[in-house]
């Protein structure tokens, strides 16, 4: 189950825009009826293909059941986003439906003002949606927004570069994992991509090792003392410089983003690095960047394997504990009805399923996640292997940059940065991040 807590944080987003209006003969149609004319502004930040088509063909195919609505669309990229965001709702001039991650950060936009209640509006698709993902929405029984897709990260790993180097069997201990980098290493191949200059992919790892080693009771303690100041945050952070001393990662890493030909998703595509620890959306991202968004039945050009976070020995986590969260949507306070009716429109069973089937990510609609397996057969067979370690999960402990405030979540990330450069001890990391909390 996905957990959710009053400290939480936001993430943040993405920029470049697109715009879609709907046809003058919809216009017509609308004055003609006598409906009044209705603009919906959307902020997304599925910049990449298919999940971008996808969204618009949705957005055309309402516009031409309700044709006195014109869906307005803004795609941006992830940091961008973020950056937009958060000046929109001090301007009181937000989006009608923007991205949300829940948690933290919509708490702070809910105390702003800028979402409104749709609890009323969705509930006769409510039952359909993952229940766990559908709570990181949800702040004190209220409904702000909905989940599309549910996250679960592990490590991507390339087949072809494992059996060069001579490696039959992925790791199942941390012990285990910092062999296989060894042997990679000694093989002459990158073993690890990591966008550390945009702060959130270096915290996965971080925060991984605080679910491995403390586990659920140690998580939902840390969250309510507000104190990383524990045993288990400050191994956690031994453990990221254990990792950092062997120098596994791509060349530039601390400077590298997520998502470009010189950041971790383009390493993975060009094969300059082995492994990836990251969600599920990356096998959309190693598509895009190895030039394969408009071809959906050619494979990739090696085998992509995907196995979970490894055990940590001594720690009080179970190996199936997960670590993700979810992507979804939520309602801006001044947004016209018609937006909580398109979003739901969005999340209907057919959607999801053309969400599924494009290899877009693991649909929140629980009746469309069979359709995971008719995923183009290069991807449906590892996308399966996710969501079945998603649905066993243990514990699900959601993004730690997400799950508090945003100045917690800042404080991780910033933390996280300073322990992958070196520039800070696990101690003093555990204790800064504590200090922004607000914990003893």
């Amino acid at each position: 189950m996905f957990k959710q807590s009053r400290r939480q944080r936001r993430w943040v987003a993405v920029g470049a825009t697109a715009a879609c209006l709907t046809a003058a003969l919809g216009g017509g149609m609308a004055a003609a009826s006598g409906e009044e004319e209705v603009t919906i502004t959307w902020w997304h930040i599925t910049n990449n293909d298919p999940g971008m088509t996808d969204w618009q063909n949705m957005a055309d195919a309402y516009m031409a059941e309700h044709p006195n609505v014109t869906i307005d669309i803004t795609v941006m990229e992830n940091e961008a986003f973020k950056a937009a965001i958060q000046p929109a709702i001090q301007a009181g001039d937000v989006p009608d439906l923007f991205q949300s991650w829940g948690g933290g950060v919509l708490l702070d936009q809910v105390e702003a003002g800028a979402v409104q209640d749709i609890t009323e509006a969705v509930a006769p698709i409510i039952d359909t949606l993952n229940p766990g993902a559908t709570s990181l929405y949800n702040v004190d029984g209220v409904q702000y927004g909905l989940p599309f897709n549910t996250s679960m990260v592990g490590f991507w790993y390339n087949v072809d570069l494992f059996e060069q180097a001579g490696i039959t069997e992925t790791p199942t201990t941390w012990a285990e994992l910092l062999e296989v980098i060894q042997t990679l290493k000694d093989a002459g191949i990158t073993p690890i991509a990591v966008g550390a200059g945009d702060k959130w992919p270096a915290h996965f790892w971080y925060s991984y090792l605080m679910v491995r080693l403390g586990g659920a009771d140690v998580m939902n303690q840390i969250a309510a003392d507000n104190n990383f100041d524990v045993p288990a945050v400050v191994q956690a952070g031994v453990h990221v410089a254990e990792l950092v001393a062997l120098e596994p990662f791509q060349p530039g890493f601390l400077a590298a983003p997520w998502d470009a030909p010189d950041g971790e998703s383009g390493a993975m595509a060009s094969q300059s690095a082995a492994m990836d620890l990251m969600g599920q959306w990356a096998l959309g991202a190693f598509r895009n960047q190895a030039g394969l968004a408009d071809s959906p039945d050619e494979p990739l050009p090696f085998r992509i394997g995907w196995f979970p976070f490894p055990e940590v020995e001594g720690g009080a986590g179970l190996p199936t504990d997960g670590f993700g969260g979810a992507d979804g949507f939520v309602v801006g306070a001044d947004a016209p009805p018609e937006t909580a009716d398109f979003l739901t429109f969005l999340l209907n069973t057919e959607n999801q399923r053309t969400w599924a089937t494009s290899g877009s990510g693991i649909p929140a609609n629980i009746e469309a996640t069979a359709a995971i397996t008719e995923t183009p057969a290069a991807d449906g067979p590892v996308m399966a292997t996710v969501l079945e370690a998603l649905n066993a999960a243990t514990f699900h402990q959601q993004f730690l940059d997400q799950f508090y405030t945003a100045e917690v979540g800042a404080a991780v990330n910033d933390q996280t940065a300073l322990l992958f450069a070196g520039e800070t001890s696990p101690e003093e990391a555990a204790a800064a991040i504590t200090a922004v909390a607000g914990g003893s």
